[in-house]
Order: structure tokens, then C-alpha cells, then sequence
């Protein structure tokens, strides 16, 4: 397990609520961003074990997103969005998400996937 019990979140408002009870009961911080901006500064500022990315915030361009998180942290990404949108689902799996999956088994499996992020 990493020293570091920091989750910073890209996510809509819709599971922001959600994913930080999830953080929480899992044993992290929650650290919310507001855009890709304000996700990189979140990167910089707590030094996360994780980065949660809700590939379906309409404002983000999914390959510079995913680019810059991985030029500014070695943290695993865990990129999730609804099960019909394929062609985000994809471009993450295309841009080294390590691990992509949907919002059902984000918010069902949370402590699975995060032991998967961390071990991939």
C-alpha cells in the first residue's frame, strides 16, 4: 500500500459526491479538480497514489488530459465513463489509462480497482 493516501479526482459533480464516500471508506484523501488545470495543480500540490479520471466531463480533451497527467505523476489513472460511450473508453485504453472500466464498476468495485491501479 502507498505511504501516500491521496486520490485526486477529474470527475463530474455527479460522483464527486459519490467517489469521495468511496476515497474515504477505502482509506483516502479525496482531492477534487476543477479541469484539467486545476487537475495538474491538485497533482502538484499532494503528490496522489491515484488520479480518478471521469472520461465523460464534456470539457476535456481525452489524449492532451491523459498526456499531461502522466508528464506530471507516475500515478496509476483509473479513467471510467458510462458503458455506451466506447470511442472514451478506448482513446484511454489507447492512451495507457492503467486501468479503464465504467461508472457501474468504478462505484461497485472501487477497492478492486484501486488494488488493480496500484498493482498494474
Amino acid at each position: 500500500m502507498p505511504q501516500n493516501k491521496t486520490i485526486v479526482a477529474l470527475v463530474s459533480m455527479f460522483f464527486g459526491a459519490k467517489l469521495k464516500g468511496l476515497c474515504e471508506q477505502a482509506g483516502y484523501e479525496y482531492k477534487g479538480a476543477i479541469g484539467p488545470a486545476g487537475t495538474l495543480k491538485r497533482i502538484t500540490e499532494f503528490s496522489p497514489a491515484i488520479v480518478l479520471l471521469d472520461l465523460g466531463k464534456e470539457d476535456i480533451d481525452v489524449p492532451a488530459t491523459v498526456a499531461s497527467i502522466k508528464n506530471a505523476t507516475k500515478a496509476p489513472i483509473i479513467a471510467f465513463c458510462g458503458h455506451v460511450a466506447t470511442k472514451e473508453l478506448q482513446e484511454a485504453r489507447d492512451c495507457g489509462c492503467d486501468v479503464v472500466t465504467t461508472n457501474g464498476a468504478i462505484t461497485g468495485s472501487f477497492e478492486t480497482l484501486i488494488q488493480q491501479a496500484l498493482t498494474s
